[in-house]
């Protein structure tokens, strides 16, 4: 490719065996796993597909321990294969395959489908036959091919299948229309005998046989369609397909498509005015589409759901203006399910005013509830209506108004999610994409846009309603820049007041919502408010509401329903910015200020206890501490595994918890949650944020006034500093921490010190300085009788002797250690003894046997999910394939350090690796 090449963008084929084409070149993606995570994300484009369901689609239930690291590295692999910047997107809960809908056969199927359609109604038949025609065409076999079996692709495929036989249907519609007959026989027989269920094929075979003149074989046709739906189905024909046989036996005109007579009685068109300034929605907009489509030959009904101000009434209207020239009468009626001057609009009220709307007399209206229904249903039965029930309260308010036949489109709009209702299709609207975010902005302000949009539609959390209030604002001001604005939004001690514009206001569609919840979910609620950190989950829940669990999990998926809470993984919830901001403000204002003190004590005690248990798990050797009992249930945790996937999920939840300690003055809980997340932080890497949790845990040791504990802390930060290369640092907290212990005769913490002096002294390479120290360390362990702490002692002296080209003393110390941690099942000080056994037959020139060391080393960190000692591990490896001639090999294991070490941003240590790969 030459310099000054553009990219090409891949083209996703789904419709047959899933491939990806470059300059129509199958690109190879390589082994069958990681086409199926690529058809996976694929098939779900444009949204998240966690990395659960991804194992699941991999490996089924009996996945491998390391298949979430497998998932990321296949992830990294087709990065590279597809060579185009941000196609796959990491997101928290997994990744997000980013395409244009041109891109995808499917998706350019599925528009040609739905503009087939759109021409269909609108009289235009042949060039709805040449759209579907087309469309039909792009279909190279079984949707996704060999993965159409793999489960959590059937779905899809399955879908896709459907679209296309209801593709195939529309064009046999259209070319009827056109006043086709006999060149449609042969092409119908074969397909009602693959699908004798589908009684529109078997109505169209009957019409095209009539209109070829066979007449007793249209007849025959409906004998045989009606033998096929009782003996499979158990079902007699349709009153359609009824009404197709009795127009075969009168002859009946119509069957040559001679139009029925429409209604004389005007039009009724209630729909409020379009937006102008409406932008983004493309993909919800087009599953509305496809569904209107589809509906001239089922009920269709599309219920709208979101949180207040996301835009649900705006899409609406403006689908509905879209679609209107489909239905002859056009209602709307605002239920005022959510509504501060109206109480909620009862069904019977609703039913009297659409009935009045489409002229049916007062006196007709029948005052029983069930026969006002019947009466509804019987009238859209003979009329082609499209009805949007704005600001439904709930499913109950709704179901007394839906149509019972196939010629309507109901559209239905809440803050709820309506989950009883029967709907064909629920569209549950998120925020903008910024793209549209920003798109909206520019609309609404006009030309005055320059500068920081992008800042402010942030600021706005992507919040149609606040975006428009603030471009509104930004409009009626002509002395405001955009950067002014931006900077208000930023600094405002109450944010929420700054999105109130004339009658509009982002706070009061959010108390709205909060009004109508009851009174355990308001509570919940509000002191979600105070939760210190970005998400939760029912057991923090559970602690700060002082509730048991399966109250948490009821009360928190209420407010899920209700649009006040996001729950972008199961059983992980979090707010919107903006919500959370509302929920704050009326905490401070409806819980009184002891009861919300006593509720963020619970919940940074849920964290402390949690976070120490799974500490204990993850290191038996890590002393313990003395943690109050406290009013929580902790999360259970059954092994080390479970405690770091604890860790990664909440692991800004117990920074937040310490920072919310901090503040209220718990010193005590503030050193104990620095020592509680020290294993893990160690395990990942995080050494700055290790750092900074024992920087405010020496200042809360020093308030106390405990000295064991300052030691510790300096130890800690000491152990941190050292690879940091801030070696002054490192020697001078090591030594206060060597004082302290000795001034409280605390052995085990003189020798914990004297080890972490050794490892500062290895960044100095200061190998006898070394010695020394770990020397000290093994007589004070032995003298406090911890044998498992002086065997990991051993090793270190291994590793220091090798360095100083003593390798039979070094390999001795380090076979004797090896031995000892096997017996006691140790697996940290295996692998730690593995290390060094591997620089030591390294430095030897056995670089085969050192292999074997480092990878049996590798192995046992990547069980332990240790990421900082594996990077560490990888990059040896890649040292010792280098010695061996083993370039390829050297360099995948350097690229695997480097991305570890980036993703815990020890970009020191990434780039000491990248100079030795050169």
């Amino acid at each position: 490719m030459g310099a000054d090449s553009v990219a090409p963008q891949p083209q996703f084929q789904v419709l047959g065996p899933f491939e990806v084409r470059v300059h129509d070149e199958v690109l190879d993606l390589g082994g069958p796993r990681i086409r199926t995570l690529l058809a996976l994300l694929t098939a779900n484009a444009g949204r998240v597909t966690t990395v659960g369901t991804m194992v699941e689609a991999l490996w089924g239930p009996e996945s491998p321990p390391d298949a979430h690291r497998t998932v990321r590295s296949y992830v990294s692999r087709l990065r590279r294969a597809l060579a185009v910047d941000q196609l796959i997107v990491t997101h928290p809960a997994g990744y997000v395959l980013r395409l244009e809908p041109h891109v995808v056969d499917a998706r350019r199927f599925e528009r040609l489908v739905e503009t087939g359609r759109d021409a269909l109604a609108a009289g235009r038949p042949a060039d709805a036959a040449e759209r579907l025609t087309l469309a039909l065409r792009l279909w190279r076999g079984e949707a996704y091919g060999e993965f159409s079996v793999t489960p959590v692709l059937r779905a899809e495929a399955a879908r896709l299948e459907g679209l296309r036989l209801g593709a195939v249907e529309d064009r046999v519609d259209a070319d009827l229309a056109t006043g086709a007959g006999v060149t449609l026989v042969e092409e119908l027989t074969a397909l009602t005998g693959q699908h004798p269920g589908r009684e529109r094929l078997w109505g169209q075979l009957m019409t095209a046989l009539y209109r070829a003149g066979r007449q007793a074989e249209a007849l025959d046709a409906y004998l045989r369609a009606r033998t096929a739906l009782i003996e499979r189905f158990g079902l007699e024909p349709s009153p359609r397909l009824s009404e197709i046989h009795q127009q075969v036996l009168d002859n009946d005109a119509r069957l040559f498509g001679v139009p029925a007579a429409e209604p004389s009685e005007p039009a009724r068109d209630d729909l409020p005015g379009d937006i102008a300034d409406f932008a983004g929605r493309d993909a919800e907009l087009a599953t509305l589409a496809t569904a209107r489509a589809a509906g001239r030959h089922a009920v269709v009904i599309q219920a709208i759901d979101g949180m207040a101000g996301v835009g649900k009434t705006t899409l609406v209207v403006h689908a509905a203006h879209r679609f209107a020239e489909h239905y002859r009468d056009r209602l709307f009626i605002d239920l005022h399910g959510h509504a501060s001057s109206h109480r909620p609009v009862t069904a019977m009220t609703a039913l009297d005013s659409l009935l009045r709307a489409l002229g049916v007399p007062p006196d007709r209206i029948p005052q029983d509830p069930d026969a006002r229904a019947a009466l509804w249903r019987a009238e859209l039965a003979t009329r082609s209506v499209l009805v949007v029930l704005d600001n439904a309260a709930d499913a109950a308010q709704v179901r007394p108004l839906l149509p019972g036949t196939s010629r309507s489109l109901t559209l239905i709009t809440s803050r709820r999610r309506l989950v009883d209702l029967d709907a064909t299709q629920v569209v549950s609207l998120d925020v903008l994409p910024e793209a549209d975010a920003v798109a909206l902005f520019v609309s609404v302000a006009g030309d005055r846009t320059e500068g920081s949009v992008h800042e402010v539609v942030a600021l706005c959390g992507h919040l149609p309603l606040a975006i428009r209030i603030a471009a509104a604002r930004l409009r009626a001001r002509p002395a405001w820049t955009v950067g002014y604005l931006a900077k208000r939004l930023r600094q405002a001690h109450s944010p929420l007041t700054e999105f109130e514009a004339g009658d509009r206001s982002v706070a009061a569609a959010f108390a709205l919502s909060y009004e109508h919840l009851h009174a355990p979910q308001r509570r919940l609620f509000r002191l979600l408010g105070i939760h210190p950190g970005p998400d939760f989950d029912a057991y923090a829940a559970a602690a700060l509401a002082a509730v048991d669990l399966p109250e948490a999990e009821r009360l928190l998926e209420g407010l899920v329903d209700d649009h006040l809470l996001q729950e972008p993984a199961p059983g992980r919830y979090r707010f919107h910015d903006l919500v959370r901001q509302h929920a704050h403000a009326v905490a401070v204002t409806d819980e009184p200020e002891p009861l919300r003190h006593k509720a963020l004590r619970r919940v940074v005690d849920y964290y402390l206890h949690t976070a120490h248990n799974g500490s204990r798990l993850l290191d038996r050797q890590h002393p313990p501490i003395a943690v109050e009992a406290a009013d929580c249930v902790p999360h259970p945790m059954l092994d080390s595994a479970a405690a770091m996937a604890w860790f990664d999920a909440n692991h800004r939840n117990v920074l937040a918890a310490r920072t919310a300690a901090e503040d209220a003055g718990w010193d005590t809980v503030v050193w104990q949650l620095a020592w509680s997340l020290d294993n893990f932080h160690y395990r990942r890497g995080h050494l700055h944020d290790n750092i900074a949790s024992w920087q405010v845990g020496l200042v809360a040791a020093e308030r106390l006034g405990d000295l064991a504990v300052q030691a510790r802390a300096h130890r800690r930060l000491g152990l941190v500093y050292a690879p940091l290369g801030r070696d002054e640092e490192a020697l001078l907290h090591l030594r206060q921490s060597l004082a302290l212990s000795g001034q409280v005769g605390d052995t085990l913490g003189q020798a914990g010190a004297h080890v972490v002096l050794a490892l500062a002294l290895t960044w100095k390479k200061d190998d006898h300085g070394v010695l020394a120290h770990l020397t000290e360390a093994r007589n004070l362990y032995r003298r406090s009788g911890n044998t498992q702490w002086e065997v990991r002692v051993l090793s270190m002296m291994g590793a220091a002797y090798t360095r100083l080209g003593h390798h039979v003393r070094a390999r001795a110390l380090c076979e004797s250690a090896l031995a000892l941690c096997l017996r006691h099942n140790d697996l940290y000080g295996q692998a730690d003894t593995l290390d060094s056994l591997g620089a030591i037959t390294g430095n030897t020139g056995d670089h085969r046997q050192a292999l074997h060391h480092y990878e049996r080393a590798l192995a046992l960190w990547r069980g332990l999910d240790n990421t900082y000692r594996q990077a560490g591990t990888l990059a040896a490896l890649g040292d010792t394939h280098r010695e061996l001639g083993e370039v390829d090999q050297a360099k995948q294991c350097w690229r695997e350090a480097i991305e570890l070490y980036r993703g815990q941003n020890l970009h020191h240590a990434a780039d000491r690796i990248a100079q030795r790969s050169g």
